[in-house]
């Protein structure tokens, strides 16, 4: 079970006024939610969202579009060093929580219960490496061991930021015909690779690991090249919930094995964010804003937030109640990625940013 992570806020920097799309904020907030829902199975939850997973291609895909919306006119004076600098301000305040509760739960579980799918020194150095945004590079005897053991979709993290990098080193100067061809290429590796393990969910162990990096390599490059062709918006709220409909739909959708995985992958997720970026119209929608001020912080704590829910109600001897307080936790969460955002995210960047003022975000 993976996911990914959520984007950063939709803006361009333009010689006269930057652009925020907002559709896309609400498309990324109503993904994390999906990612929760399918993930509520870890507390024992029936599973609601068969494909809840195709979120991280989402994620890939928005951010694509965004970080060219707002960096493609920059990033030929901006450092690359920089460039790197901006983007793991913006993200590692949140990862290194998200990261630290994770092992937490596994020292505590650990300490307490003396047992644990995980060894102490695989703990400890696992996390180490991950705070850093690197899985861990070996493989334990786990049942379900990941390159992120403590808190597991951050390996989108790092697929993302090797996909970041190497954007923001050489394929922002490609052509718009060499990105077609990059696009079709890992396109093409990326059906080859879902075929071969029957699914899309790839990333999250170091078996699936290559999977994970085509899926971001095509999904970021899918998102420039929608950039770099996006249509005139028309301002279509009605449009913007069908998006929200759609891509709900896309997550619940039952069965069809690979092929159709792929073909979701590959063409419906990129239509829809095409689709959702004619809809915006530069139209205020509070609601769609704050569901992608949530979306990050809801990534980056939902899964500890359940596996420590998960030890608690095992250890209570609650496991018969844990399907209907599973849906307790949902609100739950969402309330604690509201409260992170504007009472940790938000005030622990702008210190790291007056500290480090070179890492300043775009204006």
């Amino acid at each position: 079970m993976t996911v990914s992570l959520p984007i950063p806020e939709a803006r361009s920097i333009t010689a006269t006024q930057p652009v925020r799309y907002e559709v896309l904020d609400g498309l990324r907030g109503a993904a994390a939610i999906g990612v929760l829902i399918f993930h509520l199975s870890i507390v024992g939850a029936p599973q609601l969202l068969a494909r809840g997973y195709m979120a991280v291609d989402f994620f890939f895909i928005l951010s694509g579009f965004v970080l060219s919306n707002a960096y493609a006119g920059r990033l030929r004076t901006l450092p690359l060093r920089e460039f790197l600098r901006i983007r793991l301000v913006r993200l590692l305040p949140l990862c290194t929580l998200g990261l630290a509760l994770g092992t937490s739960y596994f020292l505590l579980r650990l300490f307490t219960q003396q047992q644990s799918q995980y060894e102490l020194a695989d703990i400890l150095s696992g996390s180490t490496w991950n705070l850093f945004l690197l899985p861990k590079p070996w493989i334990t005897q786990a049942p379900t061991d990941t390159v992120f053991a403590a808190n597991t979709p951050l390996w989108s993290l790092s697929v993302e930021m090797i996909v970041n990098v190497l954007w923001a080193a050489l394929l922002f100067r490609f052509s718009k015909l060499a990105m077609s061809a990059v696009l079709a290429l890992t396109g093409a590796g990326l059906f080859v690779l879902i075929i071969h393990h029957g699914t899309a969910d790839l990333g999250a162990t170091w078996p699936t690991y290559a999977g994970g990096v085509f899926r971001a390599l095509y999904g970021f490059c899918a998102g420039v090249m929608i950039w770099r062709y996006r249509p005139m918006a028309i301002g279509s709220s009605l449009l913007s919930w069908i998006c929200v409909f759609l891509l709900a739909a896309i997550l619940s959708m039952p069965g069809g094995g690979a092929v159709l995985e792929a073909v979701l992958v590959l063409i419906i997720l990129p239509l829809l964010v095409y689709v959702a970026v004619l809809s915006d119209g530069q139209v205020r929608r509070p609601a769609f804003s704050q569901l992608g001020r949530l979306s990050y912080p809801l990534y980056v704590i939902h899964v500890p937030i359940l596996m420590i829910s998960a030890g608690m109600f095992k250890a209570l001897h609650l496991t018969n109640a844990m399907p209907i307080i599973a849906f307790v936790i949902l609100p739950a969460c969402l309330l604690a990625s509201v409260m992170l955002d504007r009472f940790y995210d938000s005030p622990v960047r702008k210190l790291v940013q007056r500290l480090m003022p070179a890492a300043r975000s775009p204006p």
